[in-house]
């Protein structure tokens, strides 16, 4: 029994040392990890589905939500928390879901859509915000970039809603197919045919109370609609009657009236197959 604890000793005392160089080179050798991201594949260990943006759709037509949210749920990156027509609402689902993604329309139920995406882009800069709008206009897609919008699509572009996600979502800008041409025409004309030479002045608060009042909108029912004093939309008002030469609250209305009329005009001359576009939309979400 003594020999062979002897001779175990005499063994370990052969084996070579490593010194202390040697095993700090050992633990500085690299040790190779997985570089995909449990948002991009599934977890072997866990089993887990990957993470899904967040998206929050308002659009004041019915229809178009519905589209909307039957292309996300589609989609294997996206996923809705939460959808409405009214700013109000909007806001609160922004604040309680922090979505990666937001679908705006350009009006509202008591609000103006700029108006909101200036508010979420202060609430959250990282949130990335599509317009989808009801027809091409080069105007409207001015507005929405600046106001800090990320997309501007139609309706007709639907099938690029899921494509326009993943670009705005690593930081490039997106114009839907429908939408660029207008924005070249306008482009390539120096702004001539623009809506924006005759209000360029005006801002976008007073670009949104001036559609109203075009639409026979009161002061008292503006100011309701809007959540803000009669008080305000006078000064409001006063200002943009400066800023368009204009005397009265009357040839201030008048001036919307025609605004609106000519707009209207624009549009169909930008898009003549305009109403068949918005009537046929909802066979563009399905397909």
């Amino acid at each position: 029994m003594q020999q062979r604890k002897t001779r175990r000793h005499a063994a370990h005392a052969l084996r070579p040392k490593r010194n202390t160089q040697e095993k700090q080179k050992l633990d500085k050798r690299p040790r190779y990890r997985s570089k995909s991201s449990p948002t991009e594949r599934p977890d072997i260990v866990s089993g887990k589905s990957p993470t899904k943006a967040k998206v929050l759709v308002v659009h004041r037509i019915g229809f178009v939500r519905s589209g909307v949210l039957s292309l996300i749920a589609r989609s294997m990156q996206f996923a809705v928390c939460g959808e409405t027509d009214a700013a109000p609402l909007a806001r609160e689902l922004f604040l309680r879901h922090r979505p990666q993604l937001v679908v705006i329309g350009l009006r509202l139920s008591g609000a103006d859509g700029i108006q909101l995406i200036k508010e979420f882009r202060n609430l959250n800069p990282a949130a990335a915000i599509l317009a989808l709008s009801e027809h091409a206009d080069a105007f409207s897609a001015q507005r929405v970039f600046r106001a800090g919008a990320r997309a501007y699509l139609t309706i007709e572009d639907a099938p690029e809603l899921l494509r326009a996600f993943e670009e705005i979502l690593v930081g490039h800008p997106y114009v839907g197919a429908s939408v660029l041409p207008v924005i070249l025409s306008n482009f390539a004309n120096g702004g001539k045919n623009s809506r924006s030479s005759e209000i360029s002045s005006l801002s976008d608060r007073e670009l949104e109370i001036f559609s109203f009042i075009g639409r026979g909108v009161s002061v008292s029912e503006l100011a309701t609609e809007l959540h803000v004093s009669v008080k305000t939309i006078e000064t409001h008002q006063m200002r943009m009657k400066e800023k368009l030469a204009l005397r009265s609250a009357a040839e201030l209305r008048q001036k919307a009236r025609e605004w609106l009329a000519k707009s209207a005009v624009n549009r169909i001359r930008e898009d003549p197959e305009a109403a068949y576009a918005a009537r046929s939309a909802a066979g563009s979400f399905g397909e």
